[in-house]
């Protein structure tokens, strides 16, 4: 099982936010789920936001005023003429609060205070923080708002806080009663794990080593053609993670499976065919290239069972099957990756 700090911390890398991560406090009890956590993220970082100021840019806004402001609109000003109203309708633009990212975040903060599971004083810290933003609309949060907010470098620091926002989003669901909402477990969805998995050993490598450049590979397939009609051609392989060094080259392909391991129809267990094959596929054909001559390769799964530290050569390459226990404290995870590329395997 893993520790809900450690997923949390998967993620700030996967995001590649970690350094940004540390710095908001999760408080020194652990939390007993997903979104206790969350919402204790989402707390302390809005109350940061509150403290330094909430973003504000100009709105258009149309209103009517006593006075000239900005451009009047004729039309609805002359209705309110003929009822005798002395005012003007008037578009201007006004420095608001009612910004899309934070209506977000203020959604975010009711909706994880109705969380079923969600502590009863956090409950109360999210919806009291959430009052305190009463210049921001209450919106119903809907999954394409996030990709709706445009950042810039003037307000980037919103972009951990959103993340957190849109996980609990994915975590959280309506229930029955319409009431709240019901936790569903995210590590139980494979296919979102598996690139969290992904993008997490990649920023880790990019951020806690320097003896390798983590690289974008893209491969082509060691092949001509023959005989063709035009009506297709052969995709490149683009890898999960390429780390590259003055005297080495290594192809990480990540895997998140329940199993690093398959059991034959005789009850032999043996490595996960269908991930070697794609590794070698990747070491076979850049190999057409003289400096990847040797490159290693390594498929790297989370531990869930049998620990693994193979390795093996198979037609020139080195080629590692390894497992990464992400239930062990977070330090001991840092220092097991590092060591599976400390030095080449022989």
């Amino acid at each position: 099982m893993i520790p809900i700090e450690n997923v949390y911390y998967l993620f700030c890398y996967a995001w590649n936010r970690f350094e940004e991560a540390q710095s908001i406090s999760i408080g020194g009890s652990s939390s007993p789920d997903l979104p206790n956590l969350l919402g204790r993220v989402l707390l302390h970082g809005t109350r940061m936001l509150l403290r330094r100021g909430l973003d504000r840019n100009y709105q258009d806004v149309s209103d009517e005023i006593a006075t000239v402001r900005g451009r009047i609109e004729l039309g609805a000003s002359l209705r309110l003429q003929a009822r005798s109203v002395r005012r003007l309708v008037c578009e201007f633009d006004e420095l608001s609060h009612d910004l899309l990212h934070n209506q977000i975040i203020k959604a975010s903060l009711r909706r994880l205070a109705r969380a079923q599971t969600i502590d009863a004083a956090l409950a109360v810290d999210l919806a009291r923080t959430a009052q305190s933003m009463p210049e921001v609309s209450d919106i119903w949060l809907e999954r394409t708002a996030f990709a709706r907010v445009k950042l810039h470098r003037n307000n980037a620091y919103y972009d951990l806080l959103l993340r957190v926002a849109e996980l609990a989003f994915d975590c959280l669901l309506p229930d029955i009663q319409g009431r709240g909402f019901a936790f569903t477990d995210v590590l139980r969805d494979e296919r979102k794990m598996a690139y969290v998995f992904q993008d997490f050993v990649r920023n880790f490598y990019r951020a806690e080593q320097s003896d390798f450049a983590v690289l974008p590979l893209s491969i082509q397939w060691d092949g001509k053609p023959t005989a063709v009609t035009g009506a297709g051609r052969i995709p490149n392989m683009v890898t999960d993670i390429y780390l590259k060094s003055a005297k080495r080259r290594l192809i990480i392909d990540t895997k998140y499976y329940a199993n690093a391991l398959q059991r034959s129809q005789y009850g032999n267990e043996s490595f996960q065919s269908g991930n070697l094959y794609q590794l070698f596929a990747y070491l076979k054909n850049a190999a057409a290239d003289p400096l990847f001559a040797g490159c290693e390769g390594m498929l790297l799964y989370p531990l869930n069972g049998t620990s693994l530290r193979e390795t093996y050569r198979i037609q020139g390459h080195p080629i590692t099957i390894a497992t990464i226990n992400l239930a062990q404290p977070w330090p001991a995870i840092a220092k097991d990756l590092l060591a599976l590329i400390d030095n080449a395997p022989t």
